[in-house]
């Protein structure tokens, strides 16, 4: 995913000479699995197909320019990175981007990451760690009924140019097999959260609460209860403090500064392999913003400190013939891009 701080102009906002507007706090955010390196070549008339699987090393730098091609980027998550595609993934972004993230096998470089690369030209590193999906979340495990370990990537940001306020970012991949886990998974991930952001903004001393920002694969479509646990606004069922999340397909907020009248591009996020239409299609993949339960009669449509969902698009993941000639998809998933804006 990728996110970016920016203020909108008074020309982006519509303001008159007699109205002057204040210029809006926006962040942008991308999250997008790339579909780890098996090691797929393109030999042989199969891979003539062109919705079959293609190499990585054709389908990285279309996957980068597609998220790029979009306009400036802040914070962008990917999911299924094995260490050679981190690597390749930081050279293709460049050095404007840092990264964190480790491995999900052995807490190092074994195993996919789910990292979370930023802008170090808009944000200053404030501290970040992994949990595993488990009973045991400190340490590489598997969790319920998983068939891998799956983890969570927390990091919190200082932003530069607006006196040192934080954003809290997580990326995560739950599992592919299991049903609990990923409802448990959900469960786990609001607690976890709630304490490393508290943690954190008591550390830092921090005057103005920042926005909790949620994206990554989650295997769970919202009929599933991966998804309702992670965006019911009730109380966790063991009472431990929590967030909850708004997802920004469902609480986009068309205003002043951008009236999107819709989420744009696909609904489904995830494509397989395989031409349009596919019975697996579905949509798994989710930019969401942190928010407080609330109580039975009152929810909240806002995310934690006065931030809203300003923009959403799906970008395909197909190529039908670029200036190379190229076919395919670049994934097996779909891309998810995110402004929020702050509106307190």
């Amino acid at each position: 995913m990728v996110t970016r701080v920016e203020s909108m102009s008074h020309s982006q906002q519509g303001s008159s000479a007699h109205t002057p507007v204040t210029p809006k706090e926006v962040i942008h955010v991308a999250t997008v699995n790339v579909r780890y390196n098996n090691g797929t070549t393109s030999d042989g008339p199969i891979f003539d197909i062109p919705y079959r699987e293609k190499p990585w090393s054709e389908r990285k730098t279309r996957l980068v320019d597609c998220l790029l091609s979009t306009g400036d980027l802040d914070i962008i998550g990917f999911q299924e990175v094995l260490h050679d595609q981190l690597l390749d993934l930081q050279h293709l972004l460049g050095p404007v981007y840092g990264h964190v993230g480790v491995g999900r096998d052995d807490g190092k470089q074994a195993g996919e990451y789910s990292p979370i690369f930023y802008d170090k030209m808009k944000f200053d590193l404030v501290d970040w760690s992994t949990i595993w999906l488990s009973t045991t979340p400190d340490i590489p495990s598997k969790g319920w009924d998983a068939a891998l370990p799956r983890i969570a990537t927390l990091l919190t940001l200082r932003r530069k140019d607006k006196k040192g306020c934080l954003v809290h970012a997580v990326n995560t991949h739950y599992d592919h097999l299991g049903l609990r886990a990923r409802a448990e998974s959900s469960l786990l991930i609001r607690s976890q959260i709630w304490q490393w952001v508290k943690r954190i903004e008591e550390r830092e001393k921090v005057e103005v609460e920042g926005p909790v920002i949620l994206f990554g694969d989650f295997n769970s479509p919202p009929s599933e209860g991966g998804y309702r646990n992670i965006t019911s606004p009730h109380p966790l069922p063991s009472g431990q403090s929590s967030f909850y999340f708004l997802d920004s397909y469902t609480h986009l907020s068309p205003s002043s500064t951008t009236p999107q009248t819709r989420p744009y591009g696909p609904e489904l996020t995830y494509t397989d392999f395989a031409p349009p239409g596919s019975r697996d299609a579905t949509r798994i993949d989710f930019v969401m913003l942190g928010a407080e339960p609330a109580s039975d009669k009152e929810y909240n449509v806002k995310g934690r400190g006065e931030w809203e969902v300003d923009r959403y698009a799906c970008l395909d993941n197909f190529v039908d013939g670029d200036v190379k000639g190229w076919k395919g998809r670049w994934s097996d998933h779909r891309a998810v891009r995110v402004t929020i804006v702050h509106v307190g």
